[in-house]
Order: C-alpha cells, then sequence, then structure tokens
C-alpha cells in the first residue's frame, strides 16, 4: 500500500511546487508620466492636452492622449502593450497643446517620467 500512495503524494507535491514557482513573477506597471510647466515660472500647466506619439508603422499603435490635472501631470499606462521578457519599450514624441515638446524613453516595468516646459 504504501508504495501505491508515495507516488501520488509526489505528483501531488510536484504540481503544489510549479504551480507555485509559476506564479511567483508579477509583472510591474510599466507607466509613462509626464509633467508639464510654465516656462516662464515654473509653475505647474492644468488641462494641457498631452500626446504621447511615434510614427512607425511596422510597430502595434501606442498613441495616449491625457489632459493635466492640477499639478501639470499626466499618467499613461502601457501595461497592455509590454510583454514580460521583452528587452527596452519605447521612445515616443511629447505633443503638448498639439506642439512637440520632447520624447519620453519608457521603461518596461518602470515608472518613466519626464518634465516638459512650454
Amino acid at each position: 500500500m504504501k508504495s501505491i500512495h508515495q507516488p501520488f503524494v509526489f505528483v501531488l507535491v510536484a504540481l503544489f511546487i510549479m504551480s507555485g514557482l509559476s506564479s511567483c513573477y508579477r509583472k510591474k506597471d510599466t507607466i509613462a508620466t509626464v509633467i508639464v510647466l510654465n516656462a516662464a515660472d515654473d509653475s505647474p500647466v492644468a488641462n494641457a492636452e498631452v500626446r504621447l506619439y511615434w510614427d512607425q508603422q511596422d510597430r502595434e499603435n501606442l498613441e495616449q492622449t491625457g489632459m493635466t490635472d492640477g499639478a501639470g501631470r499626466v499618467a499613461f499606462n502601457y501595461n497592455d502593450f509590454y510583454k514580460s521578457g521583452q528587452a527596452g519599450f519605447a521612445v515616443l514624441d511629447i505633443y503638448v497643446n498639439g506642439v512637440i515638446v520632447g520624447i519620453i524613453k519608457i521603461e518596461e516595468e518602470k515608472n518613466t517620467e519626464v518634465t516638459v516646459k512650454i
């Protein structure tokens, strides 16, 4: 009897360990935050339209648009675009109110923050 139960227990323990190992890695958020400041006095610019854009045909469209809050901040979530194990993510143009003002290099599984002045 003992020999019949040992393989069964071994298989259960192995499955339990394998399921635990596969759930150890949790993908972290890939966030791009843009802070828009007034060039004259470094005050935050509220309600500015910020667009992150990359004009390439060979990759999925990464364009996102948002409005700054009272602190001049807007955050863009790229979790749906980033795939685990991918090396590097994207360098996107930053447009504020329709004018290009800089670039942002979004790093995978990090909150990448950049400040621009208009």
